[in-house]
């Protein structure tokens, strides 16, 4: 048992020293293609999936609590890793955060601003629910769950269809339902969609290409999908702008050998491609505010809490 006891302070002590050696910078690098890096977020908790109310004055995004513990188990060490889902609201550009919904995740905006929808992840299985603008009420959209994990919910500028993912079998599909969860249907694979503002026949999804993800549009009308990124590396988490003519996304193009993402734009089909943050952070889950601002994660200062900054577009 004495022994036991020493190894498991000894990988605790490595642990504390692995943490205390890795060095990431305190803000993300940016390229010349952007302007007022700014950082929107500061909490202790990782912030995530961000995403900007339909007048431009808010956003809504995950925060996710995270904390490790180790046990001994039958002489061996055993990490357990213990997460804390809830949506946060908050102002843009004012530091007063506002906790709407506990064991929630992915939120959006109503298109008219009505309440918010999200993935409730409390139950055995989560399921697609929706709230008022402040959180309050938890209406279920559907009686149950529709796969293993319902999540992504994204809701069509006439309020009629909600578009969603889950997992079905071993794979995350893209999902259709009415707003009150009828009319269910199943479009096809899929993860992380976005809905183009201007035309929401289309979307913008990832899918894995043999062993690197890559960033599709789709026709939800005809079906018709178009693969808009290519390379031996990850393209991914893709949104359209508000005028629906540019897409930003993360990916590890610019160094492939690592994992670490950054923050890209292009033009709706895919060509012009400029690179909007640099270096040794990682970037992810970007969308666009008002005036071609764009907010992504980043964990810089080793914890990812939401940043933004202004893309500048050729002439």
């Amino acid at each position: 048992m004495k022994k036991n006891i020493q190894l498991l302070r000894i990988t605790l002590l490595c642990l504390v020293s692995y943490v205390g050696i890795a060095q990431i910078p305190t803000a993300p690098g940016t390229t010349g293609n952007a302007d007022n890096l700014t950082r929107e977020t500061s909490e202790p908790t990782q912030e995530l999936f961000a995403r900007v109310s339909p007048d431009g004055k808010y956003l809504l995004y995950n925060a996710l609590e995270i904390s490790y513990s180790l046990s001994l188990t039958n002489g061996r060490i055993d990490q357990k890793t213990n997460k804390k889902y809830r949506i946060v609201k908050k102002e843009i550009g004012k530091p007063i955060t506002n906790p709407l919904a506990d064991n929630a995740a992915y939120p959006t905006w109503m298109p008219d601003n009505s309440g918010i929808i999200f993935s409730y992840i409390k139950p055995e299985r989560p399921v697609i629910v929706r709230s008022d603008i402040n959180g309050v009420g938890l209406n279920y959209v559907s009686a149950g769950a529709m796969g293993e994990d319902d999540a992504e919910p994204i809701v069509t500028k006439d309020n009629a269809k909600i578009l969603f993912t889950t997992i079905m079998g071993h794979s995350r599909m893209i999902c259709s339902m009415d707003t009150k969860g009828g009319n269910y249907s199943v479009i096809g694979e899929g993860s992380h969609i976005s809905l183009n503002p201007v035309d929401n026949s289309k979307i913008i999804y990832n899918m894995k290409v043999g062993k690197f993800i890559q960033v599709f549009t789709m026709d939800i009308k005809t079906g018709q999908k178009t693969q808009l990124t290519t390379g031996e590396y990850n393209n991914r988490d893709a949104a359209f702008s508000r005028d629906g003519k540019y897409i930003a996304f993360a990916s590890n193009r610019e160094n492939p050998k690592k994992e670490n993402k950054h923050i890209f734009v292009m033009k709706v089909d895919g060509t012009d491609l400029i690179q909007i943050t640099q270096g040794e952070t990682d970037e992810s889950d970007p969308a666009w505010g008002v005036d071609n601002t764009l907010f992504f994660s980043s964990n810089a200062e080793k914890n990812y809490n939401i940043w933004k900054a202004k893309v500048k577009f050729g002439k």
